[in-house]
């Protein structure tokens, strides 16, 4: 068994898809605006969006709340080669982080974190330290 996507479930496909092919810079592969889905190149492994609307009956939730809001259940980690320069550039397109570049010494890495437009956390880190 292999990984073969990712997919986030987001309210609103139309924020982010501008924030994973503008702000992240990943390469649109397929973008489908009447499906309300959009796949991108992530290396090796493909990131796919989801409108919350059109998946929740795919996956039996369309009765539930589309407003449900709680904790961070899920976390997007993306390996960049400076973690630093990476976080200038993303912040001088105006994104917000949940805290500064730093190091995690248990890890051996440098870490940052920041949200996407649905509040899915996205980690970027370097390896080693």
């Amino acid at each position: 068994m292999k990984l073969s996507q990712i997919r986030l479930i987001t309210g609103d496909i139309h924020q982010s898809v501008p924030f994973y092919r503008d702000v992240m810079e990943f390469s649109l592969r397929f973008y489908a605006e009447e499906m309300q889905f959009a796949s991108f190149h992530t290396g090796e492994t493909k990131l796919e969006i989801f409108s919350r609307d059109q998946i929740s009956e795919v996956i039996g939730e369309e009765d539930l709340p589309a407003d449900v809001e709680s904790q961070s259940k899920f976390l997007l980690s993306f390996e960049v080669e400076q973690v630093d320069e990476f976080y200038a550039s993303l912040k001088n397109k105006g994104v917000l982080f949940i805290n500064e570049p730093h190091d995690r010494k248990e890890w051996n890495a440098r870490v940052v974190h920041l949200r996407d437009p649905d509040g899915n956390v996205i980690e970027l880190y370097k390896h080693p330290l």
